[in-house]
């Protein structure tokens, strides 16, 4: 046989399998690692827009606080019975309330019980939502007037029933002189219109009411438990509760008082620490919370935020230690209480 035409023998044909299998294990884990890598990036980016959408909704929010058509709360009366049905104890008092523009509730962390922050009625979450409250996460209670929803006399007062399919509370204002904030499907609507006769061009206007309320809540959207920013808003006659953001773990506040009177924070303080009449006083609200990505790394996030000047510190539990994370603060002004 002629030696030109002689194969391979067999450690030759080993030794040349064994480099392949060698080249491709590489290949394959470089492959891995891209892959890798392209998951924990996306995940970055995803942390990244899960943070601008939160800082932009507390933003549009707070600044809506204590919005009353240009009026003072003191000059917003009561017309007629306020029919509200809950959940829980929220009640008339605690949801048509035009004297507490902005109001917070310090999370409870104490002991290993799931705790409804300390003052916020109980009912108002849970009954209306499915997930678990974050435990120690704060809670932030607002109202004003939305200016998107006006309606001219003619249309409150021929149209009530349609009007009251995304929250039934409207308040109708003297500009510059008082208010009447009544039910629109009750006997109140007949007196306001009755206590303050005209229209736009007499300085009359109505707006819709609103309270939102915004929490922390592990819930499955559809991924599985993630601990997600979540609101409720007034609709109709009852609190509804909407998902707003997942990959938020935490939500802590604190609100800058302006002590005396000069239109500038003096301090910063806790919900917890606020007395009923300092609540007035709170011109300016400091939102800090933990944005999770939803790619778990190859590392352990050993790292403890601090959250607020008071003090609270947030430590990733062991179980989600291996996601990113990132620390976010925003100062947001009640630009409706530094006007007055």
């Amino acid at each position: 046989m002629n030696a030109r035409a002689r194969g391979f023998s067999l450690v030759e044909l080993m030794v040349a399998i064994t480099l392949g299998l060698v080249l491709l294990a590489g290949v394959a884990q470089v492959f891995v690692n891209s892959k890798q890598g392209y998951r924990v990036q996306d995940s970055v980016g995803r942390l990244q827009e899960n943070a601008r959408y939160a800082s932009g909704y507390l933003s549009q929010y707070i600044r809506m606080a204590d919005l009353w058509s240009g009026i003072k709360p003191s000059q917003v009366a009561l017309v007629g019975a306020v029919a509200y049905s809950g959940p829980g104890s929220c009640t008339n008092g605690w949801v048509v309330d035009p004297n507490s523009g902005i109001v917070g509730y310090s999370g409870d962390s104490s002991g290993t019980a799931l705790t409804y922050p300390n003052g916020l009625p109980s009912g108002c979450i849970g009954s209306s939502t499915t997930g678990s409250y974050i435990n120690g996460s704060d809670v932030l209670a607002i109202r004003y007037v939305d200016p998107n929803t006006y309606v001219n006399t003619a249309t409150l007062t021929a149209a009530a029933s349609s009007l009251s399919s995304n929250g039934k509370f409207y308040l109708r204002t003297l500009v510059g002189k008082r208010a009447d904030l009544f039910d629109v499907t009750g006997s109140g609507l007949t007196s306001a219109v009755a206590d303050l006769p005209g229209d736009a061009v007499d300085g009359v206007l109505n707006f819709q009411y609103q309270t939102v309320v915004f929490f922390l809540l592990n819930a499955d959207n559809g991924q599985g438990l993630t601990p997600t920013l979540y609101m409720l808003t007034l609709q109709s006659d009852a609190l509804t509760a909407q998902p707003l953001v997942d990959g938020i773990e935490m939500l802590k506040f604190e609100y800058g008082l302006d002590t005396n009177g000069d239109g500038r924070v003096d301090q910063y303080a806790v919900a917890s620490s606020l007395a009923t009449t300092d609540w007035p006083k709170v011109i300016s609200v400091r939102a800090s919370f933990i944005a999770r990505g939803d790619a778990i790394d190859g590392y352990t996030d050993t790292q403890s935020y601090t959250m607020t000047g008071a003090g609270y510190v947030y430590t990733p539990p062991t179980a989600v230690a291996k996601y990113q994370r990132r620390l976010i603060v925003r100062e947001i002004q009640l630009r409706n209480r530094v006007r007055q």
